[in-house]
């Protein structure tokens, strides 16, 4: 029975599609014209998933794509249809995130009762699953921009500062390093032009913090944190680890010479949506069963010109959208929120192995496209 759990997944955005042709088809077939070019990279990856070399099982994640790009869209802009202003359609798509994503508070809570010192993996915050990092990792940026644009009672911006304080704090005992890197940029960004009180409080932490600091590399603020699996991911990010001078950067890179390489060789249509084992093994060498590490070099392999290029163009006319945003405000939170995930996929690849991160960027990317369904 628990196995069969996880495979709901699956089933729920053929279930959100089909709710919605039921609940407005003229609307759900204006929406689907209206954004072709997303239902022509769900196709693309479907299609893709049929040259993989383990037809029966990508070919159902290529299903689970395609229906997830159209669930995902028809959400977006379904919600947008039935609010009054951009700033209500924006509130309720955060809202949604916010009440999916709470549990994951809970579990972060829950978890850190357990945590031992020390720097072996079993260590990890979730070490079943450490992709569990990415939800908290959104938590946290939606705290930061409901304490900042949406209220201005001190009971609630505390109550927003401690979900992101808890949500930093379980993101690094996660020894995800990318989305501690993007939730510490997160909360520079929100600041951004500063005002003078934020201008004293950031200097006030940075010469609090001046003693911890190495003029040139900042290590003795590494060597400060306590010993974890997090602290020595983050020493491996910068080769400090001893006998290991190699950084997690290099490393990476050889990988996506080895994804380039398949890119080369089949540039129009790749090795098939998810075909990580195939090109991985092909090289002999650590880069055995590793994925593209990051998203559109991954989606090169695999999905080719095509796939990649209908993605881009997506995101693309997503961007051109978001003239009609008509408010600094809005695309400033926009930005908080886009910025994050572009960073988090070049590091990452989140089709298939992340697919908690791989829906979040998706719905951040397609954002803007509700806004054609606004009255205001």
């Amino acid at each position: 029975m628990l196995r069969f759990i996880p495979n709901v997944r699956f089933i729920i955005p053929v279930w959100i599609f089909w709710y919605c042709i039921s609940f407005n088809l003229r609307l759900t077939s204006k929406i689907l014209r209206d954004n072709v070019d997303v239902l022509a990279v769900g196709l693309s990856w479907l299609l893709s998933s049929i040259l993989s070399f383990d037809t029966s099982s990508y070919l159902l994640y290529g299903t689970w794509s395609f229906f997830s790009l159209c669930a995902v869209l028809l959400f977006i802009s379904i919600t947008a249809f039935i609010s009054d202003t951009r700033a209500e359609f924006i509130l309720r798509i955060l809202n949604v995130l916010w009440i999916g994503n709470f549990v994951i508070i809970i579990l972060d809570i829950a978890s850190m009762l357990f945590l031992a010192p020390g720097i072996i993996m079993s260590n990890i915050l979730f070490s079943s699953n450490t992709f569990w990092a990415y939800p908290t990792l959104i938590m946290g940026i939606i705290a930061l921009i409901k304490m900042r644009f949406t209220t201005e009672s001190l009971i609630k911006t505390a109550y927003y500062i401690c979900i992101f304080v808890i949500s930093l704090i379980a993101v690094y005992f996660s020894a995800r390093r990318s989305p501690l890197f993007v939730l510490i940029l997160t909360s520079v960004l929100l600041f951004i032009p500063p005002r003078i009180p934020h201008i004293i409080l950031i200097s006030l932490i940075v010469i609090s913090s001046f003693s911890f600091l190495n003029s040139s590399t900042g290590k003795n603020l590494i060597d400060a944190l306590p010993d974890s699996y997090s602290k020595y991911r983050i020493e491996r990010m910068f080769g400090w680890v001893k006998d290991r001078k190699e950084t997690s950067y290099l490393e990476r890179q050889k990988i996506w010479n080895t994804y380039l390489d398949k890119f080369y060789n089949k540039p129009v249509l790749g090795e098939g949506l998810s075909a990580v084992q195939h090109i991985s093994k092909s090289n002999k060498t650590k880069t055995d069963g590793l994925s593209a590490h990051n998203t559109f070099i991954g989606l090169l392999a695999e999905t080719g010109l095509i796939g990649t290029g209908l993605l881009i163009f997506m995101l693309g006319k997503s961007i051109l959208l978001l003239r009609k945003a008509r408010s600094v405000n809005w695309i400033k939170i926009y930005m908080l929120l886009f910025i994050p995930t572009l960073l988090v996929n070049w590091v990452e690849y989140n089709l298939i192995p992340g697919q908690i991160f791989f829906l979040y960027t998706i719905t951040i990317w397609l954002l803007p496209r509700g806004l054609q369904y606004i009255k205001e």
